[in-house]
């Protein structure tokens, strides 16, 4: 069967399901493949910079967070540039005519390592229930697979919505609740942010089965 045309996520669908290629033959024609198309180039944009740097403040949070209670101001700093960046991106993105399929994968992609190294750190250093950490690794790692799936079996990438965004809102403040050590606002924020997890999961599936549907 031979390839027909189509945008950069049609390619990625035709190799993995119709060429039998193994992950490293696949990875190289793809990256060939995809270099050639103007989607490359729309890579290298300032709300795509904007999403990476996001993803690269983790470090500094992180370490922030081990320092403990000397260090709050520069770590609320930081997690204000992160929370922010969340919404200046898509601003940019669509302010420049830069939405993109990368900017679709880096945005959700940089919320989730940011808010889940964070949380590992809290839970190691603040406190934060186990269980809540389980819940958003969870959640992240069904909606991750559910967006593999639909690049490879359908061609689509499954972009972050508004329930994702609250969610990733709920759960920034809930984490720098725990870093502060802000009892009264830790019970309201964290059931805020496990109703948000369940509603953005069952977003995220209705648009899953949607999309697989049709």
């Amino acid at each position: 069967m031979r390839y027909s045309g189509g945008g950069w996520t049609s390619r990625l669908s035709y190799l993995w399901t119709d060429t039998g290629a193994t992950p490293l033959s696949y990875g190289m024609t793809l990256l060939q493949l995809y270099m050639a198309t103007d989607e490359y180039k729309r890579f290298w944009t300032l709300s795509n910079a904007i999403s990476l740097l996001r993803a690269v403040l983790t470090l500094p949070a992180v370490w922030l967070i081990a320092l403990g209670r000397d260090y709050v101001w520069e770590a609320f700093v930081v997690f204000a540039a992160m929370i922010a960046s969340d919404w200046i991106d898509g601003y940019v993105a669509r302010r420049r005519g830069e939405i993109s399929q990368w900017g679709k994968i880096l945005d959700p992609l940089a919320d989730k390592v940011g808010i889940g190294a964070i949380a590992i750190a809290l839970v190691c250093f603040k406190n934060l229930p186990v269980w809540l950490l389980v819940a958003v690794l969870v959640r992240d790692a069904a909606i991750f697979f559910g967006g593999v799936y639909l690049v490879r079996q359908c061609g689509v990438v499954l972009k972050s919505n508004i329930w994702g965004k609250a969610t990733s809102l709920a759960l920034s403040g809930l984490l720098l609740a725990y870093f502060w050590e802000a009892e009264v606002l830790k019970p309201t924020l964290l059931g805020i942010s496990v109703a948000l997890l369940g509603i953005s999961l069952i977003s995220y599936a209705r648009r899953f089965f949607s999309i697989t549907k049709n």
